[in-house]
């Protein structure tokens, strides 16, 4: 399993958002690395932009908190302020957060309605989160 309260919680800690053009940045910066594709409505408020590679996420960035949860072997992530999860593929549900600090992180208590904190995949984050 991959706890990712730490990270999560390093992110509460300094909860300066980066702004969204920084977000998009590194979401393109990954995609042309992978030859992979962004995926992201913006006029939709989403707060995730994926990263495609073959229609399949490889890669997420929150446009509103400084993460990137990517799956491992991707290229780094150019920016030294963001938290990164490296997780084996997107769709294994081998992360597990504290209850309490999803809900910090993520604005709602709500979302271990939703996700189950002890098992999740980054899949289940982001449809827990969109």
């Amino acid at each position: 399993m991959i706890d990712v309260s730490d990270a999560l919680e390093r992110l509460a800690a300094r909860p300066v958002a980066w702004p969204e053009e920084v977000a998009v940045a590194i979401a393109d910066n990954l995609a042309r690395s992978a030859g992979a594709v962004v995926d992201w409505d913006d006029e939709a408020d989403e707060e995730w932009l994926s990263v495609l590679l073959q229609d399949v996420r490889v890669a997420m960035v929150s446009t509103r908190l400084r993460l990137v949860v990517s799956v491992t072997g991707l290229p780094d992530v150019p920016s030294p302020d963001a938290e990164v999860i490296s997780v084996p593929s997107f769709d294994d549900p081998v992360i597990r957060c504290d209850t309490a600090v999803l809900g910090q992180v993520f604005g709602s208590e709500g979302i271990s309605h939703i996700l189950n904190a002890g098992n999740f995949s980054a899949n289940d984050l982001w449809f827990a989160t969109v």
